[in-house]
């Protein structure tokens, strides 16, 4: 059985284009070896690759409490992601600010541009299974200036 029972897809987000990566998340959020997978937790966020193939990359991110990914999009990829263990904030930029809690058994899901920033805020660590198609090529940094992002920076994918 899935851990995913609720998906909440950022705004603009194509159906077809994210539900080959929820059924990845779906096919693998439940698998007991993802625990085992990271060392001890740190202070600094840690990624493991866990399957790349033509049609999505898989990551598992530990979020040790306070970490953020900062605002960044992840260039022409799509990306899916399921909370694990722990919870997760995620801040989206369509215009106005939204923010969503996302804890175990929710997913969220987005196109490619989507700029959002991820945060744990709880004094708990995470763990948040990622699905990207096609294949992480860039990542682009922003700044969040109150009224709108500004890029900032651009970043070879993974």
């Amino acid at each position: 059985m899935s851990r995913i029972t609720t998906i909440t897809p950022a705004a603009r987000t194509s159906p077809l284009a994210i539900l080959p990566l929820l059924e990845a998340l779906r096919d693998h959020a439940d698998d007991p070896v993802l625990y085992e997978l990271l060392d001890e937790p740190t202070d600094e966020r840690e990624f493991f690759l866990l399957q790349q193939n033509e049609d999505y990359q898989l990551w598992l991110i530990s979020w040790p409490p306070g970490s953020s990914t900062g605002w960044h999009d992840h260039g022409s990829a799509a990306g899916a992601y399921t909370v694990l263990a722990g919870s997760l904030v995620e801040q989206e930029w369509d215009g106005s600010l939204q923010l969503t809690d996302v804890g175990p058994g929710d997913a969220r899901a987005y196109a490619a541009g989507h700029v959002h920033d991820v945060k744990n805020r709880s004094n708990e660590p995470a763990l948040s299974l990622h699905a990207y198609s096609p294949r992480l090529d860039a990542m682009n940094r922003y700044v969040f200036r109150g009224d709108r992002v500004e890029l900032i920076a651009a970043e070879p994918g993974r």
